[in-house]
């Protein structure tokens, strides 16, 4: 990968809460109001690779959890995200406890199953007291348990991984520890530049850190995404040197009238930090009018 680091700098507001609409599945914690939207999140990447033995070879997913043992009584919700899972899901768990590589029993079902749809599901349930004191250890020591989807093709286990904790929130608002590169078109098998007025749809569910290791970047269940968009290698048509490009949910079939980044001259480098809502699985459209151009997103943070 090409890691060619542009910086440039501009100045964002952000409040407590930034109002960004739910799309698709939306997000559980819409369902209880007040303290559930506050909760930081554990949050887990998923993948047949995970499990053990190894499962489904093209699965992945990612997975949002949060407690409220403050309510009475103590509930939970989640929100699942997956993809090229093999088989029909049939079920989702919390288990543990448990390091990763080792197998354990279900502490916490994502109940009723029935929630599951063929691409992720999203719900809130009341605890058990049974369950209320396993969420409290779940709480506390998150990397010892881990969240598991089964399919019909593989009924122990067909995408897995271990919770962490998320980033804290500022009421809707979670700010990650870094940046993280969630995309750049100019990465091998990245698309190159875009070409004129046709989309390109985009996941911020993970991104590079600057060790260029692989981390959660916008987990299921958010509503939407604080990102730098940088265009770089702007190029020049018939029509001058000048374009556009803008980014927009990828649960949007119409493309948005407005733009989220302008440039008057050829060969521009040049950033802008926005928000932008996402659809149920984190992903984006990013499209170039007037001329084509290379993007880079990085993700700052993400509203929940």
């Amino acid at each position: 990968m090409q890691n060619k680091r542009l910086f440039a700098f501009t100045a964002v507001g952000l409040a407590a809460a930034i109002a960004v609409p739910t799309i698709a599945f939306g997000n559980a914690r819409n369902n209880q109001p007040g303290a559930q939207a506050a909760q930081t999140p554990l949050v887990a990447q998923l993948s047949g690779a995970n499990e053990v033995p190894p499962a489904d070879p093209d699965g992945f997913g990612t997975a949002a959890v949060t407690f409220d043992l403050a309510a009475v009584p103590p509930n939970v919700c989640w929100d699942l995200s997956y993809a090229n899972l093999t088989g029909t899901p049939v079920a989702a768990h919390i288990h543990g406890p448990a390091p990763a590589g080792t197998n354990a029993p279900v502490v916490i079902g994502f109940t009723p199953f029935t929630t599951l749809t063929p691409t992720g599901a999203s719900a809130c349930r009341d605890l058990t007291a049974g369950e209320a004191t396993i969420a409290a250890d779940v709480v506390a020591h998150p990397d010892t348990y881990y969240v598991n989807v089964h399919t019909t093709d593989f009924l122990g286990g067909a995408i897995r991984g271990q919770l962490s904790v998320g980033a804290a929130p500022s009421g809707e608002v979670h700010l990650l520890p870094q940046p993280l590169r969630a995309y750049d078109s100019r990465a091998a098998g990245a698309g190159g530049p875009l070409a004129i007025n046709v989309a390109r749809t985009v996941s911020l569910a993970s991104g590079l850190d600057a060790a260029n290791k692989a981390q959660l970047a916008v987990p299921a269940g958010a509503t939407g995404a604080i990102v730098t968009l940088t265009v770089t290698n702007t190029g020049t048509g018939a029509g001058g040197a000048g374009g556009f490009v803008k980014l927009y949910s990828g649960a949007l079939t119409t493309i948005p009238s407005i733009s989220t980044i302008n440039w008057f001259g050829p060969n521009q480098n040049l950033a802008t930090t926005t928000q932008v809502a996402v659809d149920a699985t984190g992903h984006v459209n990013v499209l170039a009018g007037a001329n084509t151009t290379d993007v880079i997103i990085d993700v700052i943070g993400f509203t929940f």
